[in-house]
């Protein structure tokens, strides 16, 4: 038995040795980075290989997994950085935000519609819209978001007057997939905010991806006031593109923990074990609450965020 311990343990250390290479490259080599997506998972594995080796009375492999899970731990601790302060006990809700992709198969319109008239969002931006399903679902929504933006692929909902507004699309692409970033001024009770809604590339196209980071970070760099930026990222939180992301542009993250992707692959549920859906914010805000929505018939579930403003206002 100690021999088989070791020889897993072994094992489990060269497998653990090389993801976590790989996952620590992903700074030099974006397309390395979907490792990095798994981090919780690789952790978690780290630990077991350390006791397997514990087990199997290896010193010497027990501190090399050891080594490794501290390794992990430190990448782990340092992708935390960059969670959105919580707002005072008491403080009274100013937004409430939601993203979500809801899958251009989706049939279930009616559920959506229901889904969003119930949770009663101030500010929504939905991706992977079509004319189609747009269209149903402006009919039943038309009276509690007067303002919308958009009627494919990215679209803005609000219950606020759209002040001004604009889109970002990637260059020298089909006009269906070119569609990255769009924006909406609202003005909420004197205070003007701006409203991003993204929808980022896969990491599967880890350059789009990248490209889309860089013009997103270049875009938030050039505002100055009251910003959320809200929508799939198809990436979490503990990617070095979305940790570079955060350190920036000084965006607050609200979602780190609630998993929205996949709920389903091919007709077969799933349980999701991604957190690709966000909500950012600059410091002018304050966190509430963070929470995912139900199965409706996506493979993401959305996203909803009560913001507060900071104690001052403005940081």
């Amino acid at each position: 038995m100690p021999f088989a311990l070791k020889a897993l343990a072994k094992a489990g250390l060269v497998i653990g040795a090389i993801v976590t290479l790989v996952g620590l490259l992903a700074r030099w080599f974006p397309a390395l980075d979907i490792v990095n997506n798994g981090l919780p998972f690789l952790l978690a594995f780290t630990l077991i290989v350390a006791s397997l080796a514990a087990a199997a009375r290896s010193g010497l492999l027990t501190v090399f997994a050891l080594l490794l899970t501290i390794i992990n731990c430190t990448h782990f601790a340092l992708a935390l950085q960059g969670g959105a302060e919580d707002a005072t006990p008491g403080a009274p809700r100013f937004l409430r935000v939601m993203t979500f992709n809801i899958w251009n198969q989706n049939d279930r319109i009616d559920d959506i519609a229901k889904f969003l008239s119930d949770t009663d969002a101030d500010l929504v931006v939905i991706q992977e819209m079509t004319a189609d399903k747009w269209s149903k679902l402006r009919e039943s929504l038309g009276s509690r978001y007067p303002y919308t933006l958009g009627d494919a692929g990215l679209v803005i909902l609000s219950k606020y007057k759209i002040i001004e507004n604009g889109r970002v699309d990637r260059g020298g692409m089909q006009p269906w997939s070119s569609l990255m970033l769009r924006w909406a001024v609202v003005e909420v009770n004197g205070t003007t905010v701006k409203f991003v809604g993204v929808h980022l590339a896969r990491p599967f196209y880890p350059k789009l991806q990248y490209d889309d980071l860089v013009t997103l970070v270049d875009f938030v760099r050039h505002q100055t006031g009251p910003l959320i930026v809200a929508g799939d990222f198809d990436m979490t939180p503990w990617t070095d593109k979305l940790t570079s992301f955060t350190q920036a542009t000084g965006l607050e993250r609200y979602n780190t923990f609630h998993f929205t992707w996949p709920l389903h692959i091919g007709g077969i549920p799933l349980l999701p074990f991604v957190a690709s859906d966000q909500v950012f914010t600059s410091p002018h805000f304050a966190k509430i609450a963070t929470w995912t929505g139900q199965r409706l018939g996506s493979d993401h579930r959305p996203v909803i965020a009560d913001i507060a403003l900071a104690p001052s206002g403005a940081k």
